[in-house]
């Protein structure tokens, strides 16, 4: 008898952003710079769009930190991808981004699901989410991440030539 995994609860991360629906947006999906709000990586993928591949790369495209695919794509509301950290061995997620206009701006969500129960994953998900809607927030109201942020991702532009071999982007092509 194989064991069941059981799933995390889905999780839910949600903020107003100060900005049109379409500057949120067209920060969220770009492809060209690293995302601070990323950990400095950016989406490598041949197209934006739903049924391609991705990575988001850092330190020049040199590391691999999550590797997916999308799933869903409903500009300016909706992405939805799969997402797997490459430093662990736990199996994909799925990670969805919420867009929708209110007062006062933008409602961003990061919606996290299909996280197993009790892994290594779990709880850096939670950390990550975390991460990633209070920096966005900052970075798109304001032009940078908090400064916290800033010392995260200097951090670990230092320390990449440490980088676990199992990240590096040669162990990750989009192919």
């Amino acid at each position: 008898m194989s064991e069941e995994k059981r799933f995390v609860e889905k999780q839910f991360y949600r903020v107003v952003i100060n900005a049109p629906i379409e500057t949120v947006w067209s920060e969220l999906v770009n492809t060209k710079s690293p995302r601070p709000f990323f950990w400095n990586g950016r989406w490598d993928t041949k197209a934006m769009a739903a049924g391609n591949r991705y990575r988001i790369a850092a330190n020049n495209d040199k590391v691999v930190a999550v590797i997916g695919d999308i799933i869903e794509m409903e500009p300016p509301n909706k992405l939805v991808t799969t997402f797997q950290l490459t430093s662990l061995p736990d199996p994909a997620s799925t990670v969805t981004y919420l867009l929708k206009e209110v007062d006062g701006g933008t409602e961003f969500s990061l919606v996290t699901e299909h996280i197993i129960a009790g892994s290594k994953s779990e709880k850096s998900m939670e950390a990550g989410a975390k991460f990633i809607v209070e920096n966005f927030k900052a970075y798109v109201e304001t032009g940078k991440v908090t400064l916290s942020a800033r010392i995260m991702n200097a951090l670990y532009g230092l320390m990449a030539p440490i980088t676990p071999k199992a990240m590096r982007a040669e162990n990750w092509p989009l192919d």
